[in-house]
């Protein structure tokens, strides 16, 4: 969860960030075999995306931050998200790792 708070920080105060937080996030996850939960291990991937990480810590600790991420998941829950990586592309759901290159095919040419 604090991954997921921090990425909303991230979203709101650093959008300039957010997108090399993600890529560095998910990297470390599900390439790497970091765990994310683990706060030095999110410290240290919020150091590498450039984030001020304590400032991104202590947001992502607030209780609006949390409200907002419950929200968050409860339209993800209504959209039919039941995992992760799961990406929304032109409504298309992608579930997987090992659908990041059909998504890249997506995105680069549009529907199958």
């Amino acid at each position: 969860m604090h991954a997921a708070r921090a990425c909303l920080v991230l979203q709101s105060e650093r959008p300039d960030l957010a997108p090399e937080f993600i890529h560095r996030a998910f990297r470390a996850y599900f390439a790497e075999g970091r765990n994310i939960s683990d706060i030095e291990v999110l410290r240290r991937v919020l150091q590498e995306s450039g984030a001020q990480a304590s400032a991104v810590l202590e947001a992502a600790a607030r209780s609006d931050t949390k409200e907002r991420l419950k929200s968050a998941i409860d339209e993800s829950i209504a959209r039919g998200v039941f995992g992760a990586p799961y990406f929304i592309v032109d409504g298309e759901p992608f579930w997987g790792n090992d659908r990041l290159a059909q998504m890249e095919r997506w995105l680069a040419s549009g529907p199958f």
